[in-house]
């Protein structure tokens, strides 16, 4: 009896296997199909695993889930009226579907990422659901493949923005917005790198992931995020064996250069050869007034963001809450989100849930960082390269959450956590080596 259900677990184990491996095949392209391929081997994964309460990690993700609960609940109760701003509370209960649902897939997750073949395997079926994202970019952007385009009655949509006066051409392909499309290259480029480090003695392969890596990087660029483009720099500099103290000195340096055309006064006239750029325009500031720092778009929103905080520290403003109180405060243009993740957990569900969830994730990080010191530790070909660059693809993931929030796309949430789940098994492997 014990023989047989052993084998039908085992079979049950195959094909979560399978649908986890599905779903992250199909996470851009398809999300309905993904999303539901994903929480059958999460159903499936919990099964198997028992021991949840026994890892302190999960502990704090707990914690935040019933302190949202109950803020939630605090919200129910209480009307808050200033100044034509009225909360939905019913907003504030279906933001806890970005959060919660999701900390359970970081669980179940790791399930599936146990060992680096299979986060090799999961990183390879990433870059194959990533063909579509290029395909449908480049048709888009090249030749015209506007959409929306929609499959199997609607279960399927691809995007596919036209451009027009107001939004000049941007490649966004599938994805609803150049900034999400941006993220998804920016995370996936290491991967590319991998492939393309592990195929040197493999003339194919090495020739297809060389031509995968130059098309993302050009996807990347064309989409036209500044946030998506800086962060492809930080990763190749990582990639090539930068240490962090190097790019914080040039991070350092380029922030003197930014802020010397204020503190200087240099003409705007003096950059027109770059504001010809489409691309470089973006980063240049449209006034060398000091005073105007303050008038920034993004320097408005987090300033909109800290000030809501600091008025409503422990219990937050609640979902959805910040475009309507900036548009208050600020008039138009309005902003849906703080373009923060962490000022966003904070202004929705207060500082300490912030806190708890983000003082996780940067021990997590800490704690696994690979060697960047030494080329030779770094490129040494064996079965833990995988780790340093999917440690690289999930610190891209929660940089790019730094400036801007991709998070409430469905696929990059996903992504999100299951990258962080990566590094929680990571994570164990060191502690065991250590132990033995």
């Amino acid at each position: 009896m014990k023989i047989y259900i052993d084998k039908h677990s085992k079979i049950l184990g195959k094909f979560g296997n399978i649908f986890f491996k599905l779903g992250i095949l199909l996470l851009p392209s398809a999300f309905f199909y993904a999303s539901i391929l994903l929480l059958i081997s999460f159903i499936i994964a919990n099964i198997y695993e028992k021991n949840f309460f026994r890892d302190k990690w999960n502990y704090p993700l707990l914690i935040c889930s019933l302190l949202m609960i109950i803020i939630c609940l605090i919200s129910n109760y209480i009307t808050y009226n200033s100044s034509n701003f009225l909360l939905e509370k019913n907003l504030n209960w279906i933001g806890l579907l970005n959060w919660i649902p999701l900390f359970w897939a970081f669980w179940c997750a790791q399930f599936y990422l146990k060992d680096t073949k299979s986060r090799r395997a999961c990183a390879f079926f990433l870059l194959l659901g990533t063909i579509p994202v290029l395909i449908s970019g480049f048709g888009q952007y090249f030749f015209g493949w506007y959409g929306p385009i929609k499959l199997l009655n609607g279960t399927i949509i691809w995007y596919q923005r036209e451009a027009t006066a107001q939004n000049l051409q941007t490649l966004t392909g599938l994805f609803n917005n150049p900034n999400y499309t941006g993220t998804w290259f920016s995370v996936i480029l290491p991967f590319c790198f991998f492939f393309l480090i592990q195929s040197e003695n493999k003339k194919f392969h090495k020739i297809f992931y060389l031509i995968f890596s130059t098309a993302i990087v050009f996807a990347g660029v064309l989409t036209n995020s500044r946030n998506s483009i800086i962060n492809m720099i930080i990763a190749f500099s990582l990639l090539i064996g930068f240490s962090f103290k190097t790019l914080i000195l040039v991070f350092m340096i380029i922030l003197f250069l930014y802020f010397s055309i204020f503190i200087f006064e240099i003409p705007s006239d003096f950059l027109s050869f770059l504001s010809n750029n489409k691309l470089l325009s973006g980063f240049l500031p449209g006034s060398n007034n000091l005073s105007e720092i303050s008038s920034f778009p993004r320097i408005k929103i987090w300033r909109t963001a800290i000030s809501n905080i600091l008025k409503r520290p422990f219990l937050g403003w609640g979902a959805s809450s910040f475009s309507m109180i900036y548009l208050i405060r600020n008039g138009k243009p309005t902003y849906q989100h703080t373009h923060n993740l962490f000022l966003e957990m904070a202004n929705n569900y207060g500082i300490i849930n912030s806190l708890i969830l983000f003082v996780t994730l940067l021990l997590l990080m800490y704690k696994t960082k690979p060697n960047f010191y030494s080329e030779k530790n770094f490129y040494n070909l064996n079965d833990q390269l995988i780790n340093k660059f999917w440690w690289i693809s999930t610190l891209i993931i929660l940089l790019m959450h730094l400036t801007d929030i991709t998070y409430y796309d469905g696929r990059i949430s996903l992504l999100f956590w299951i990258l962080i789940a990566g590094i929680r098994c990571q994570l164990r492997e060191i502690n065991n080596n250590e132990i033995s």
